[in-house]
């Protein structure tokens, strides 16, 4: 199995995939609207941690493809959140010999539509064709997180 993971301060996309692109376990992690404050990053990068700890233990996963993190306005603290949860989540999979394979959100956009600079739209409609999906995901992460699966499925084959 292949998992994705699209990073974020408020949200943590993930996508779970089997070889033949069936989608075995997807879904979101913090569902905050705000960022996290200095008191509850540790909490919070324990939580989702124990919740990747949890799957490997569930599911046999040969490879991991995270999104590589790209700021466009510096926030301090958002940066050590992300780069802290990303990681303890590298020590997770290290620890776990798990080959971690790391994209730009422009490598993700060029390897699924051929365009490095395309809409989110256009990456959501590929995303619908390779899994067969009837619906657009509902969030661009959700996308991203189902496109990094894609991709390290396809790179590690």
């Amino acid at each position: 199995m292949i998992l994705g993971i699209d990073p974020g301060v408020r949200k943590l996309w993930y996508a779970l995939i089997n070889p033949d692109l069936t989608i075995v376990d997807a879904g979101i992690l913090l569902q905050h609207q705000t960022s996290p404050t200095r008191e509850d990053q540790f909490a919070r990068i324990v939580q989702i941690y124990n919740f990747f700890e949890d799957l490997l233990q569930k599911y046999t996963i040969q490879t991991v493809a995270i999104e590589q993190l790209f700021f466009t306005k510096f926030n301090q603290n958002n940066a050590e959140f992300v780069y802290g949860l990303r990681w303890a989540l590298m020590m997770l999979f290290s620890k776990n010999n798990i080959p971690v394979q790391e994209f730009t959100p422009i490598e993700l956009k060029k390897y699924i539509t051929g365009n490095g600079k395309a809409e989110k739209m256009l990456v959501q409609k590929m995303i619908m064709k390779f899994y067969r999906l009837q619906d657009i995901p509902a969030y661009n992460d959700a996308a991203d997180a189902l496109g990094l699966a894609y991709i390290g499925h396809k790179i590690s084959k």
